[in-house]
């Protein structure tokens, strides 16, 4: 019965997903001009990010010029410069589209207090070495949510992966995480 909800949540995350992405696409475009300064939530940094009325697509940890290890800075489409328009649409709008919603109760898992169980392998990554399958499921308070990971490595550098779902992995149960957002991610040749 586990498997016919999760596929019953798969798909309602898949359509909000699909929705968004798409609104986002515009929101970002016309947000962008009305940036404002802030800090990273995650590490406190200075941030370029979204104004408060297009906060959801937004990213409160990254911001609008990428990661704080410089990848994005490295690695912008076309060698764009990372505080362009076009690379920090490409980043919020394309790239980690509506980055915020893991924060919004809806699309979250709680991880504390939540009994975590999973069938298949307890660790799936999509990095070298650590390719197989999971499927988690999270319960708290009588709610569940889901995920599957599935990697299959084609060679030390590619993979084909699936993720659905929420991010809860096995390793998580009896920590005392903050919730973990979801995803849809369907890549037949990630570079991992």
């Amino acid at each position: 019965m586990d498997y016919v909800k999760a596929a019953i949540q798969f798909l309602s995350l898949f359509v909000a997903n699909v929705v968004l992405d798409v609104i986002g696409l515009v929101v970002v475009a016309i947000a962008l001009p009305f940036r404002v300064k802030g800090y990273s939530g995650s590490d406190g940094r200075e941030i370029s990010n979204l104004p408060k009325w297009a906060w959801l697509f937004g990213n409160d940890y990254d911001g609008l010029q990428g990661d704080k290890r410089g990848w994005w800075a490295e690695n912008t489409p076309f060698g764009w410069p990372v505080d362009s328009f076009m690379a920090m649409w490409w980043w919020a709008a394309v790239r980690n589209p509506v980055n915020n919603m893991r924060f919004v109760k809806l699309w979250q898992a709680p991880v504390k207090g939540s009994t975590i169980t999973y069938v298949g392998d307890y660790t799936v990554r999509d990095h070298p070495g650590e390719a197989g399958w999971q499927f988690v499921t999270t319960e708290n308070g009588g709610k569940h949510w889901y995920g599957f990971y599935l990697v299959h490595q084609w060679s030390d550098a590619r993979a084909f992966v699936i993720r659905l779902g929420f991010k809860v992995q096995p390793d998580d149960a009896g920590t005392d995480g903050e919730p973990l957002g979801m995803t849809t991610k369907i890549n037949f040749y990630k570079a991992i």
